[in-house]
């Protein structure tokens, strides 16, 4: 048995190791949309250009000690950079909590840190990029054949979610003329249910739907978010590059006040894996109702 203080010591040491993996998912976030390169060069303000020196970029002290401003111009720092350090140490910490030394932890950090990326870019930019989920994929795809997680078979059961929910979302455009499930999304629930098998997955999907049901619902009674314009370059959007006939396609535009679903099976992965007592009994029962009304 580890003793108490050598348990405190390590929780605080994955508190760090996950914030300095948030500080170069600040990186990611911020230069994956303009395609830029998230290794060169060095971090540098956003305003001024004037790189950032190390004592200026340790994660979470520096924000604080700065000020929240630049050191060179002054520029005021945007409050996610503070706050994806800190949910990444708060992760990491508590995947340690739930897994310990495991091959589940080697697993899921590298997971979570992924997804806690998406959550992001899809809040900014409706955008899950195929070159973060593409590797995901072949990350829990290998996960698969370590002791503690699905095996491979499940793991391709695992699948059925998201091809369920490319059924629904077949139908829905069908019957009303809009879109409503991205195929990034899809491509999402396809790596979550990966890693998680099929109950899981289908678990995923249930809270993610309910939970994103209960904000859709506070978002059009309050009139409190109006969607921005996506960017034409994303993966599974439109372009605005020449089509065959000479003529430039239309950009996606998002619906008014519509909500991104990517967030939301982040949230749900988050709950599922690190609270299964309480989210995955929950997300059971659920999906026990589901097959009982089906059957």
């Amino acid at each position: 048995m580890i003793p108490l203080h050598a348990n405190s010591l390590l929780l605080v040491y994955f508190f760090g190791v996950g914030a300095c993996i948030g500080s170069f998912l600040n990186v990611v976030i911020a230069r994956l949309p303009n395609d830029e390169s998230v290794v060169r060069p060095r971090s540098r303000c956003p305003t001024c250009k004037n790189p950032i020196a190390w004592y200026d970029n340790i994660p979470l002290l520096s924000f604080l000690l700065l000020r929240a401003r630049c050191r060179h111009c002054g520029a005021r720092i945007a409050l996610r950079y503070f706050v994806v350090e800190f949910l990444m140490g708060a992760l990491s910490a508590a995947l340690w909590l739930r897994f310990g030394w495991s091959w589940e932890m080697l697993l899921w950090l590298p997971m979570f840190a992924a997804l806690l990326a998406i959550a992001y870019l899809d809040i900014d930019e409706w955008w899950v990029p195929d070159r973060i989920v593409f590797p995901a994929m072949l990350w829990v795809g290998a996960g698969s054949f370590l002791p503690g997680g699905v095996s491979p078979i499940d793991a391709l059961w695992g699948l059925g979610p998201a091809l369920l929910a490319v059924s629904v979302a077949w139908v829905f455009q069908k019957l009303t003329g809009k879109e409503g499930l991205g195929f990034g999304d899809v491509k999402l629930l396809a790596v979550l249910g990966l890693a998680t098998g099929l109950m899981g997955g289908l678990g995923i999907l249930v809270l993610a739907a309910l939970q994103a049901t209960v904000i859709g619902v506070v978002v059009l009674l309050t009139g409190g978010h109006q969607s921005h314009k996506a960017d034409g370059h994303r993966e599974g959007q439109a372009t605005e590059n020449p089509n065959d006939d000479g003529e430039e396609e239309e950009e996606w535009i998002p619906p008014p006040r519509a909500i991104p679903f990517g967030p939301f099976l982040v949230l749900a992965t988050f709950e599922v894996v690190l609270l299964p007592s309480l989210f995955g009994d929950l997300h059971l029962r659920f999906v026990q109702m589901i097959m009982e009304s089906i059957g």
